[in-house]
């Protein structure tokens, strides 16, 4: 083998090195960037959204409209909820059955309903939250299946609960049969008879 083709294969050799050596480098690179995304991944799902449940539900299935519907929020979770306060709107999401599909609905509170509340509510683990409609008269005024769709944060999943609005019963129209008697009253009739004159007869 001449000089001229040792440093010809010396250099192919070298080269191939240095190629296999930034292929790993990369790899390298990939790998470590592919397991930095996912511990962070896995450590913001653990801070923000927590195991457990939220329950929600009504005091009734069924109430007559003009009945004040109230829900209670339980947090089952192993962390505080927060529930922010977003009045004058509606608490929570508020949809009605329409056309065979879910129409959210809404109605603004007076402003003296807001004043003085607190911009959010915190709920412990285990605790419940209990609140009505009474500020939002308008939302459940008409017959109808109605759902309430519950928001906190930490919470990944949306609670609803689902109810009826059935219209006020109609009084029944009594009636009452009124019988007139009618008695017919004979007033006496008196004739006055006349006095006799002289009377006749009598001896001349």
């Amino acid at each position: 083998m001449t000089q001229a083709s040792a440093l010809a294969t010396i250099r192919e050799r070298n080269k191939h090195k240095r190629l296999v050596g930034w292929i790993l480098f990369y790899v390298l690179i990939v790998l470590g960037f592919i397991v930095v995304v996912y511990w962070q991944a896995t450590r913001i799902n653990t801070l923000v959204f927590a195991s457990g449940e939220l329950q929600l539900s009504t005091s009734k299935i069924k109430y007559t409209v003009g009945d004040t519907i109230s829900y209670t929020l339980k947090n089952g979770l192993a962390e505080p909820i927060t529930l922010a306060n977003t009045c004058p709107q509606e608490p929570f999401y508020i949809y009605t059955w329409t056309n065979n599909s879910w129409v959210r609905i809404h109605d603004t509170a007076a402003a003296s309903a807001c004043a003085g509340s607190a911009k959010q509510h915190v709920i412990q683990p285990s605790a419940s939250y209990t609140q009505d409609f009474a500020n939002w008269p308008n939302l459940f005024n008409k017959p109808g299946i109605y759902r309430i769709v519950g928001l906190a944060t930490n919470y990944a999943a949306l609670p609803y609960t689902d109810f009826q609005v059935v219209a006020k019963p109609v009084a029944p129209i009594v009636q009452t049969r009124t019988q007139i008697i009618v008695q017919k009253v004979i007033t006496p009739v008196y004739i006055t008879v006349p006095s006799g004159g002289d009377g006749g007869g009598g001896d001349n």
